[in-house]
C-alpha cells in the first residue's frame, strides 16, 4: 500500500554533480518522478550540459543547472543557499561526497531540516576530519543501497551512529521490466551486459571468458550484447577485432530503455569487482533473466545462488564462462532462475515499496 501523498510544503532536492549517466543518477530521475507523483514537490540540480540535466528536462521534472566544482567554493555554497532557501527546500539527497560538501552545508545553513547523503558504491569512508565533520554535521543521515555498503560504511566509520545509517534499496518498477514473450523453438543464446564500460565492472574477465565460450563446441555462436559507454569502449573495440567471430559482439552503447534490451537476451552477466546496489542485476531479474553475477558487494542480496542466478568469485575468467556457458544450454534451467527472479525483485526491490521508504525518510511530516 502506497503511503497518502505528501504536503504540497513538502519539496525534496536532488543534487548529482556527476558528468555521467549511470545507475545512480538513473535512480535519481525515477526517484525525483516517483515523489512527484505522490504529490511531493521535487527538484534537481545537476552539472550545466551534463546528460542528466538533459534527461530531466525530457522527463518534465524541475531541473536547475548549477556547476559544482571545488569543494567548499563560497560561491557555490551562496549561490546553494539562496537557492535553498527561495525555493523552500524542506530535504536534500546529496549524489557525492563532493555534493555533500558544497549542498549539505548550504542546506544547514539555509534551515533544511533533512540532509541526506547517498552512498552508491561499496566503498569505505575516509578516516579524515573533515569526514566526520560532513556526514555528522552536514548530513543528518547516510543513504546506503545495500546491506553490503552499510557493513562497509560502518567498518569503515565507527565514529558514525548507526541510527543515522539508512538502507533504501533502488526500486525496480516490475511495469516498466516485465519478461517478454518467449519466442517460439529455443531461445537464441544472447547473453547482455548493461553498465558503464570501465574497469569496476570486471569487463576484462568477461572478455577473456567470452574467448573460452566461442572456443567450446557451438554450432552457431552465441553472442554477447554489451550496452553502455565508458573509457574501456576504444579497448573493447580492439578486442572484438581480434577474435575469430568478431562478430559474436555487439557495442550498443547507451541504452535509454534496458527493459527493451533485456527481452532480447537469454543471461545477463554482471561481474563486478565491487557494487553499490546492482541496479542493472536486479532490472534484468524483473525482466526474468537468470543472472550470472560475482560474489561481491550488494550482489549476493539481488542474485541468489542457484535459485535466480549464478554467482562465481570475482576475476576468476573459467568460473564466468562455465556459469554463462551452462545457462546458454538448458532453457528449463534459464526458465526456472528467471521466474524465480522475477519474484525475488517483486519481493525485495518493487519501485512502490521503496518510494515508501524514501518518503518516510525525506518527509517525515508527512507520514499517514
Amino acid at each position: 500500500m502506497c503511503l497518502d501523498r505528501a504536503a504540497p510544503s513538502s519539496h525534496v532536492c536532488f543534487v548529482n554533480s556527476l558528468r555521467t549517466l549511470g545507475g545512480a543518477e538513473l535512480w535519481f530521475l525515477d526517484a525525483a518522478a516517483g515523489l512527484a507523483a505522490r504529490g511531493v514537490r521535487t527538484s534537481l540540480i545537476a552539472q550545466p550540459g551534463t546528460p542528466l540535466l538533459a534527461a530531466a528536462r525530457a522527463r518534465n521534472l524541475e531541473a536547475v543547472s548549477m556547476p559544482i566544482r571545488c569543494d567548499g567554493a563560497p560561491w557555490t555554497l551562496v549561490r546553494l543557499w539562496r537557492h535553498f532557501r527561495r525555493q523552500g527546500v524542506t530535504a536534500l539527497v546529496c549524489n557525492l561526497t563532493k555534493d555533500l560538501k558544497a549542498a549539505g552545508l548550504a542546506g544547514r545553513w539555509a534551515g533544511v531540516d533533512v540532509r541526506l547523503a547517498s552512498r552508491e558504491s561499496d566503498f569505505p569512508l575516509k578516516d579524515k576530519f573533515y569526514y566526520r565533520w560532513y556526514f555528522q554535521g552536514a548530513a543528518t543521515g547516510l543513504l546506503v543501497n545495500s546491506e553490503a555498503t552499510g557493513r562497509t560504511v560502518l567498518t569503515s566509520a565507527p565514529w558514525l551512529d548507526p541510527d543515522r545509517i539508512h538502507l533504501l534499496y533502488k526500486g525496480i518498477d516490475l511495469g516498466r521490466f516485465r519478461p517478454a514473450e518467449p519466442p517460439p523453438g529455443q531461445r537464441p543464446p544472447v547473453v547482455g551486459f548493461v553498465g558503464q564500460l570501465i574497469e569496476r565492472k570486471g569487463l576484462h574477465c568477461l572478455m577473456d571468458a567470452w574467448e573460452r565460450i566461442l572456443a567450446s563446441t557451438w554450432p552457431d555462436p552465441p553472442h554477447l550484447r554489451l550496452a553502455g559507454e565508458g573509457p574501456l569502449h576504444d579497448a573493447l573495440l580492439h578486442w572484438r577485432a581480434g577474435l575469430d567471430r568478431p562478430e559474436s559482439v555487439h557495442l550498443e552503447g547507451f541504452v535509454a530503455e534496458p527493459g527493451g534490451f533485456w527481452s532480447e537476451c537469454r543471461v545477463a552477466v554482471l561481474p563486478s569487482r565491487a557494487e553499490g546496489f546492482g541496479l542493472a542485476a536486479a532490472e534484468a531479474a524483473a525482466c526474468g533473466l537468470p543472472v550470472v553475477a560475482t560474489r561481491t558487494s550488494s550482489l549476493p542480496e539481488v542474485v541468489a545462488h542457484d535459485e535466480t542466478g549464478l554467482l562465481v568469485p570475482v576475476d576468476d575468467p573459467a568460473a564466468l564462462a562455465s556459469a554463462i556457458d551452462r545457462l546458454l544450454r538448458q532453457d528449463g534451467e534459464v526458465d526456472r532462475l528467471g521466474l524465480a527472479g522475477r519474484a525475488r525483485v517483486a519481493a525485495r526491490f518493487d519501485h512502490e515499496h521503496c518510494l515508501d521508504r524514501l518518503l518516510e525518510l525525506t518527509c517525515p511530516e508527512d507520514r499517514p
